[in-house]
């Protein structure tokens, strides 16, 4: 109980200073004045206290305002969406990619070795993998991040990991971050600062966070940096039991609006555990999958 109160202190003074810098298109969650925040008991949602002196004649502690946890995992859902966009490394799609439409559902919750980081698994859906050996409608790539939200991006952003090609023989993990021992990450230019790069490689969209470890042979793999980040929508799919979107068309992701035209992969559910992602894997295990778990710096 006492770790998770702390977590809760913590995210409040982030949630109020990342509402403080929207203006400015980052987040200064170490600057944060903690007057009037505290966590409530047992839900996991928190109460700001204070309006602004003067609206209720009582020097600002009259008024309050609640958060929305709908997935129960102690974060406030806008913090979350805050978090995951912020956060977000370079996304590094090569510039000859024949199939690039795409975009993200993610889960955030607080890291299981360490309450006081953030883990976040990316799952960067595509429509199309057109890669020349095997290519197939829908396509589901995924990255797991760890992040200090009492520290700005991109210097927040402790370790990556990507796992492509699952259960195939050509299967490969590569990770960086800034703990001891972690390979540094490549950075490209984001919002002005050098944020870590995540490639996909060419048609196929595997995802690699080591350049060098993207290669022809066994799979078929190529990684160029693009001196673009992508930009895509990203989508807050909850807990495995409290669900923040089960239609990933009806939520404006997955739409004829965005340029998606395969049939199949309209009204998706990304929590439903039989129904694979078009011809690719299951979206809802990529969500649970530990595989993608990074580490917190000791």
């Amino acid at each position: 109980m006492k770790r998770t109160v702390t977590f809760l202190i913590a995210i409040a003074i982030a949630s109020s200073s990342l509402m403080a810098a929207c203006g400015s298109g980052e987040p200064a969650v170490e600057q944060a004045d903690t007057k009037g925040i505290a966590p409530t008991g047992g839900s996991g949602m928190m109460t700001g206290g204070g309006g602004a002196g003067g609206e209720s004649g009582g020097g600002g502690d009259g008024g309050s305002s609640t958060t929305m946890d709908g997935d129960g995992d102690g974060i406030d859902d806008a913090l979350e969406q805050t978090l995951a966009e912020t956060y977000l490394p370079f996304l590094s799609l090569d510039p000859t990619d024949g199939c690039p439409r795409g975009g993200i559902v993610f889960r955030l919750y607080p890291h299981p070795e360490n309450s006081a980081y953030i883990h976040i698994i990316y799952d960067h859906l595509f429509e199309n993998d057109c890669g020349a050996l095997n290519g197939h409608v829908g396509d589901n790539e995924v990255f797991g991040a760890t992040i200090d939200p009492k520290v700005p991006p991109p210097a927040g952003i402790i370790a990556l990991r990507a796992v492509t090609h699952q259960g195939e023989l050509c299967e490969k993990t590569t990770q960086c971050g800034v703990c001891p021992g972690q390979k540094a990450c490549a950075t490209a230019m984001k919002n002005g600062k050098d944020y870590p790069v995540v490639f996909s490689s060419k048609d196929k969209h595997a995802s690699f966070v080591e350049q060098n470890q993207c290669m022809i042979l066994p799979c078929g793999d190529s990684c160029a940096l693009n001196p673009m980040d992508t930009p895509v929508i990203l989508v807050n799919a909850g807990e495995p039991d409290k669900h923040l979107t089960e239609n990933l068309t009806e939520n404006g992701f997955i739409t004829e609006a965005n340029g998606w035209s395969e049939p199949d992969l309209f009204n998706f559910n990304p929590w439903d555990p039989a129904k694979s992602f078009g011809g690719a894997g299951n979206i809802a295990d990529d969500l649970q999958d530990n595989a993608f778990l990074t580490p917190v710096c000791p």
